[in-house]
C-alpha cells in the first residue's frame, strides 16, 4: 500500500522519527508513551512485514485484528494496514486504509479493549503532534 507523500517526506528528512520527542505524544494519543517509536521506511517494512505475514492467528486476536479485509469496530484488517511506529511495548499505530487508498486514517491501540482512530489522515497526525515542516 502506497504511503501519503507528506509521511515519506517525513521520513526522508526525519523529522517523522523526531516526532518520537513530542510535548503532545500524550495529548494526541490519549496515552502516555513508554519508548515512542516513528518507523523509518525500514521500520515500517519490517513491522509490516511481522503483521501480515508472521504473526499467528491467534497472537493476532491478542492485538484485536484479524485477517479478513473487514473488521468489527475496534478491530482492525491486517491486510488493510500498515504500522507506521509504536508508543512502546504493544502500543502500535496504523495507517488504516479500509476507507480509503490514497488518504488512510491513522489509528492506535492502546491500552484498553479497541483500535480507535486518532486523526483523519496522517498529514493531520503530523501537524497535531507538532511537526515543523513548513508543507504540513
Amino acid at each position: 500500500m502506497p504511503l501519503p507523500a507528506c509521511l515519506t517526506t517525513s521520513i526522508q528528512d526525519r523529522s517523522w522519527m523526531d516526532l518520537a520527542n513530542s510535548p503532545r505524544i500524550e495529548e494526541v494519543f490519549g496515552q502516555t508513551p513508554v519508548r515512542p517509536r516513528f518507523y523509518s521506511t525500514s521500520g515500517i517494512t519490517a513491522a509490516t512485514k511481522w503483521w501480515r505475514n508472521e504473526l499467528d492467528e491467534e497472537t493476532l486476536q491478542c492485538y484485536l485484528g484479524t485477517s479478513e479485509e473487514c473488521a468489527t469496530p475496534g478491530n482492525i484488517s491486517r491486510m488493510k494496514t500498515v504500522i507506521i511506529g509504536d508508543l512502546g511495548p504493544d502500543l502500535p499505530f496504523v495507517l488504516d486504509y479500509r476507507d480509503s487508498l490514497a488518504d488512510p486514517s491513522v489509528a492506535f491501540l492502546g491500552e484498553g479493549d479497541a483500535w480507535r482512530r486518532v486523526s483523519e489522515n496522517v498529514c493531520d497526525l503530523l501537524a497535531m503532534l507538532g511537526s515543523q515542516r513548513p508543507d504540513v
